[in-house]
């Protein structure tokens, strides 16, 4: 099976609803995605600021519009990771959560990205192949929460096999004070409760909201770039929440 939720067990409500799957893919799976990751196309995206630690991002409307320039292993999983099959399996894990959402699992029209979207859609899947550059002692992503339209996010990790660095988790934080500096990060973040280790074949998910505090471990000996396979599903107009203002004086 290409599916990450093939080995799902349960949901962890600490600090905040989330599943950590190790082995998430079977070993001769994860060796042949892992053996063809597109390196050198991510290679040529544009540069990033450097507000982004030099992170380059492909995204799925880039490689549909590219006529799928992976490989055969790649497409299938794609396209089994933002189909509504996939996307509904997440809602289910996680229904205890999305009870009370915008949009209910019933009225949910997905965006068919193979004729684009239409005025009825309200919520889409979206896929991007994530490289990190080797740095050291520094944190690519700060602790912060993510899009409010989003609804949840999954990061499946693959590794190099000579790729001896450590660090580069997912750090999920206890939700502190909701107060963001301009570039949307937190000025005061909770403390770090739990790390999903930046390890090949590691996957974790989360059921996103407003107190989905997380940020990306320093890494040490990183010679090798930090892969990691984003996977989410969003609304397309409702928001889920509202941040609080940056100065909003009721906040303690």
């Amino acid at each position: 099976m290409i599916s990450v939720l093939q080995n799902f067990k349960q949901v962890d409500k600490r600090p905040w609803p989330h599943i950590i799957i190790e082995n998430a893919l079977p070993q001769k799976i994860h060796d042949e995605l892992l053996s063809t990751l597109p390196d050198e196309r991510l290679n040529h995206q544009i540069t990033p600021p450097a507000a982004t630690c030099g992170k380059l991002v492909w995204l799925l409307y880039e490689i549909v519009q590219e006529g799928y320039p992976v490989s055969n292993i790649w497409k299938e999983f794609i396209d089994f990771h933002t189909s509504r099959e996939f996307f509904d399996q997440v809602l289910d894990i996680f229904s205890p959560w999305t009870r009370d959402l915008p949009i209910p699992k019933e009225k949910i029209i997905l965006t068919d990205r193979t004729v684009g979207a239409t005025p009825k859609d309200n919520c889409f899947t979206e896929f991007g192949f994530v490289k990190h550059p080797p740095l050291n002692d520094v944190s690519s992503r700060t602790p912060h929460t993510d899009n409010e339209k989003e609804i949840y996010a999954g990061l499946l990790y693959l590794k190099y096999p000579e790729d001896k660095s450590t660090g580069g988790g997912f750090a999920l934080h206890k939700a502190n004070i909701l107060k963001m500096n301009k570039d949307r990060e937190y000025v005061n973040p909770g403390s770090i409760q739990k790390v999903c280790p930046y390890k090949s074949n590691n996957f974790v998910m989360f059921f996103n909201n407003k107190d989905t505090q997380h940020s990306v471990e320093p890494r040490q000996g990183a010679v090798h770039p930090r892969w990691s396979i984003n996977m989410f599903g969003q609304y397309a107009g409702q928001r889920v929440w509202e941040y609080w203002p940056i100065d909003w004086p009721g906040q303690k």
